[in-house]
């Protein structure tokens, strides 16, 4: 039981970036250039990866529906995607994380009440982790972000 629990909370951000992806892809972004959306409880690290990989593999098999495209998909995530740091550890390289995802596209999630959350101490669990960034950058990540998407 615990197993198959370990297996969908990891499949759930291969999940997530299917979304992102089809979200990317479907032309919204371009009809609606000010609409933001929040990947949500899929952590950051494999959004990296994805962005590559959606714009190689969009050159590589479909260049005439990229040239449909107003800019390359990687660059849709910074103007109308955000996503969501909780678990990631100091081994993900949060910096380059938070370079190739952009400082003001991350919040900070606790992910309470589920099995995997931060509780009881969900900023001590991550102020090692964050040692690194610019308090300016650990603002952001840790609410100046979510004040401004959400209007707050």
């Amino acid at each position: 039981m615990n197993t198959q629990l370990a297996i969908g909370g990891t499949l759930l951000f291969i999940g997530n970036a299917r979304v992102v992806t089809n979200l990317i892809l479907s032309g919204m972004f371009d009809r609606h250039p000010d609409l933001k959306m929040v990947s949500v409880e899929s952590g950051c690290g494999w959004i990296p990866f994805i962005l590559e990989a959606l714009d190689y593999e969009m050159a590589e098999n479909a260049p005439d529906e990229l040239a449909q495209l107003r800019k390359p998909p990687s660059e849709y995530f910074r103007s109308n995607l955000y996503a969501t740091f909780w678990f990631e550890s100091s081994r993900n390289k949060l910096p380059d994380l938070i370079d190739a995802v952009g400082e003001d596209n991350i919040l900070f999630e606790t992910d309470f009440p589920h099995p995997t959350c931060l509780y009881p101490n969900p900023l001590a669990s991550v102020e090692a982790k964050m040692s690194g960034l610019s308090p300016e950058v650990r603002g952001k990540i840790l609410g100046e972000n979510a004040r401004k998407l959400y209007r707050l």
